[in-house]
Formats: structure tokens, C-alpha cells, sequence
């Protein structure tokens, strides 16, 4: 009997990591049926220009700046939204808050919270479980 052999296991490694799937931004802002951006474990940039290094979730409004926002998604799950300095602003609104507050540095944004970018345009954040809680 021929023995296989055993390939060595492979370690999540930063490539893989980089890459995972964290949730979603959603919007019915500009289309009923909805409109999503995912999240993925690493930098992504938020701006009006996709000329970007990196990951952008492209926004077309006048507000809006390149770039705007920055949000890290670690491969935990947990995800800290930043404003870079933009005229308009980042805007956060805890799921369980009626008011928003502007974001003035890292903070770190929940399942169910609201997120506005500039003066309208506006998003809940879907996240999912991470691996380690199912």
C-alpha cells in the first residue's frame, strides 16, 4: 500500500488575512433595492477619487472629499473608522443612539451602527460574526 503524502497545513498567512471578509457598508440612499460595499481586513480609503493606492470605496458627491475616510478592518472583525481631515466631516451613529457624532479620531464601529460621509450620504454597517464566536 502506497502511502500519500501529507501536505503541511497551511497557516493563514497576511496574504490570506488581508483579504477576509469583515461585513458590509449598505445604503438605500440611491437605489431602493440597496447598494453594498464589503469590508475586507486591511486599509480601505473612503473618497470621491478611486486614483487611490490600496482599497477605495468610491463616492460620488460633491462633499465628498480624495480621500475622506479611512476605515482598518482587523481579521477579528473589529473595525475603526477614521476622518482624514475633511471640510464635511465622518459622521457616527451608534445603532442604539437617535444622535450622530463627528468622528475626530479612531473610533471603533459596531454591527448595526450608522456611518455618514460628508453631508448625505449615508451607511449601515453590516459586520459579520468573527470565525472564532461561531
Amino acid at each position: 500500500m502506497t502511502q500519500r503524502k501529507r501536505r503541511p497545513r497551511r497557516r493563514a498567512g497576511n496574504k490570506e488575512q488581508s483579504h477576509r471578509l469583515i461585513g458590509w457598508l449598505v445604503s438605500y440612499q440611491n437605489d431602493e433595492m440597496g447598494e453594498s460595499h464589503e469590508i475586507r481586513s486591511g486599509r480601505t480609503l473612503i473618497s470621491s477619487k478611486n486614483g487611490l493606492d490600496g482599497k477605495v470605496i468610491e463616492l460620488h458627491e460633491q462633499s465628498i472629499a480624495a480621500p475622506h475616510s479611512a476605515m482598518n478592518a482587523s481579521p477579528q472583525h473589529q473595525l475603526v473608522l477614521q476622518d482624514i481631515f475633511s471640510p464635511s466631516g465622518t459622521f457616527l451613529q451608534r445603532s442604539a443612539d437617535k444622535d450622530e457624532s463627528k468622528v475626530n479620531g479612531p473610533i471603533e464601529v459596531h454591527h448595526g451602527d450608522w456611518i455618514r460621509i460628508g453631508e448625505q450620504t449615508k451607511f449601515q454597517v453590516c459586520l459579520i460574526d468573527a470565525p472564532h464566536r461561531m
